[in-house]
């Protein structure tokens, strides 16, 4: 796949009589439970996810843009399978793509999909990742590639040498590195199960009908529904589910009396029943040998499914999950740290190095969902690197998680005196104030400043469009939120999000009396994929009631009203509906109650120039 014009020097380290070289530590930040490392294309920094679940490196059609990449080979018959579902691809050539100060020229990626979570551009598979072996030690925001010789059968985990720590041992089935997939074997409630290690996954999930195999149903006592997620490159949404378990073993590591997700995933051609994720290797160090076949791993301490329940990702990679929006995650994990956790140092360095390693340990505790540790190390980060407008910009994230608002939008404030263009500070602060029912005053006139900004700098084939035009249609410019809306749709033709795009232009265009024909198609698009939406429904709704179909109007409301009984809106632009129907007594009736519901709806209304 790539070609290398130079290599890193090496470090030797020696463990029982076998010589380990060890590349230089790379840093990998922990952002909604994905790996992220930086690489370079044409000389441009970008972000991946570290996906050891795909055998392929991908970029989405997004990206491609962004970096004015072409596609060398069109594949009009090749389609790319994930676990819900496949994609048409391309080819796209890279004239220098570097990884690891490593420069490979003429690299090739797979373009297609949906675009990627967490501002990651793209993912690297496992053509490039079991080049070598693999260390990842996420828990500490480093992994490394290290090269083994004479090492016989001796343990890999070279960092448990003179621990008092177990080493699990799991065989490999990989082949080669046109099939480097890494699928083990564990055991749930007693029954085999073939397991795909996947770094790209957000949290392990088990097949429907591995947990059928394992003596577990969908209407076994204590399974809960999550929703429809989406889960990887294709356009599914898959319902998915929470349940006990008894007894989950890998290696000789046992875990009793735990909950794992199950979801309709299907994975053509492998045969596996489940996917360990990104919650399994936060909980271990980890080593992938897969030459020789082997995954070695130390545990960390702390729970491991329980991290990453909770954890619907709002974008898709190639396993990561995007949220059906409108369906509730569970509940939060513990602030605290859970019983059996250790805490891990920080090593020597300079003051930038040991800010950047608190950093990296302050997003894996976040992911681990310890806020309270989380915090804790972004401080100490951010006294040995005041000057990071990052730092605080994750900081501010960390401060909403634990509902400290006013702090949280203080370090987005800092962020942007620090970094006046970081457009991705002027959005969180935006989304801050526009969300923050009390915001302090002029926060409306603050964030579209902060808007403005963000589409002055931001790329045209950012995800962020998405977020940026439904924010503008908060602050009532309907224009500027359609053109972004529409710019959007034309960089994500295939994305499983657009819908949602479509449900956004629908409302902007209904809530600002423009182009309601075309609103009325954008809603009925939005539909067609999404039948049981009750946002979409209201938003058609507010179209009919604009041109004046009020039998329409009403019935939508109603379809709207069905799915979600005090969904206030819809209550409100019922009554209108009604009221203008000659239909009295319901429209004040329906009226009253939508007030009743959210005393602000009335002003929202009128602000639209609609009232009784």
């Amino acid at each position: 796949m790539l070609a290398v014009l130079a290599m890193p020097w090496l470090a030797p380290v020696r463990a029982n009589q076998c010589e380990i070289e060890q590349f230089p530590a790379v840093a990998v930040t922990l952002k909604d439970m994905q790996p992220l490392v930086w690489a370079r294309i044409n000389g441009k920094p970008a972000r991946f996810i570290i996906d050891t679940g795909a055998f392929w490196s991908m970029i989405s059609p997004a990206a491609r843009a962004q970096y004015h990449l072409f596609a060398t080979d069109a594949m009009p018959f090749v389609r790319l399978g994930g676990v819900n579902g496949s994609t048409a691809v391309e080819i796209a050539s890279v004239s220098t793509f570097e990884f690891l100060g490593v420069p490979f020229r003429d690299a090739k990626f797979f373009v297609g999909g949906n675009a990627f979570a967490s501002g990651a551009v793209g993912l690297l598979g496992g053509k490039l990742l079991h080049l070598w072996d693999l260390d990842l030690d996420f828990a500490r925001g480093r992994m490394r590639f290290v090269k083994t010789r004479h090492c016989g059968g001796v343990p890999l985990a070279y960092w448990a040498q003179g621990r008092q720590q177990n080493i699990g041992v799991v065989k490999l089935r990989y082949s080669s590195a046109r099939d480097p997939y890494l699928i083990g074997h564990a055991w749930v409630n007693g029954k085999r199960i073939r397991v795909l290690f996947d770094t790209g996954a957000a949290r392990s999930v088990l097949t429907v009908a591995a947990a059928r195999r394992a003596g577990i149903t969908l209407a076994s006592p204590g399974v809960k529904w999550l929703g429809k997620v989406s889960s990887g490159i294709g356009r599914k949404w898959l319902n998915t589910w929470v349940a006990p378990v008894a007894t989950f073993r890998i290696g000789d590591e046992v875990i009793e009396h735990t909950h794992i997700t199950v979801s309709a995933i299907h994975m053509p051609g492998l045969h596996v029943g489940m996917l360990l994720g990104e919650d399994f290797f936060l909980s271990n160090h980890v080593l992938i040998a897969a030459h020789r076949r082997r995954l070695y791993f130390t545990y960390n301490g702390g729970p491991i499914f329980a991290i990453g329940q909770r954890y619907l990702i709002q974008r898709g990679a190639a396993a990561p999950v995007a949220v059906d929006p409108g369906v509730q995650p569970p509940a939060h994990a513990p602030a605290t740290s859970p019983p059996g956790t250790r805490r891990m140092r920080v090593a020597a360095g300079t003051a930038s190095e040991r800010a950047a390693r608190r950093m990296r340990r302050a997003m894996a505790l976040e992911a681990d969902g310890q806020y309270t540790r989380a915090l804790a190390n972004m401080n100490r980060s951010c006294r040995l690197a005041p000057k990071d407008a990052r730092d605080r910009m994750r900081r501010g994230y960390l401060y909403e998680r634990l509902h400290r608002r006013a702090a949280a939008l203080a370090n987005f404030s800092a962020a942007i005196r620090l970094q006046p263009d970081f457009y991705a500070a002027h959005l969180a602060r935006a989304q801050l104030l526009l969300t923050w029912k009390h915001a302090p005053a002029g926060s409306v006139a603050e964030a579209r400043t902060d808007l403005n900004i963000v589409a002055l700098l931001a790329p045209n084939e950012s995800e962020d469009g998405l977020a940026v035009g439904n924010l503008y249609a908060r602050i009532g410019e309907y224009a500027t939120a359609v053109r972004i809306l529409k710019l959007w749709l034309y960089y994500h033709r295939r994305d499983i999000l657009r819908p949602f795009a479509w449900d956004g232009l629908c409302a902007a265009r209904a809530a600002g009396d423009m182009q309601l024909h075309r609103a009325l198609r954008d809603c009925d698009r939005a539909l067609a994929r999404r039948p049981h939406s009750a946002p979409i429904l209201e938003h058609r709704g507010l179209v009919y009631l604009r041109l004046g179909k009020f039998a329409r109007a009403i019935a939508s409301y109603d379809a709207a009203l069905a799915l979600a009984p005090k969904l206030a809106p819809s209550l409100y632009g019922r009554g209108l509906a009604e009221l203008d129907a000659h239909e009295t007594a319901a429209g004040r009736a329906d009226l009253t109650a939508a007030v009743k519901l959210d005393p602000g709806v009335a002003s929202r209304f009128a602000r639209m120039h609609l009232a009784p």
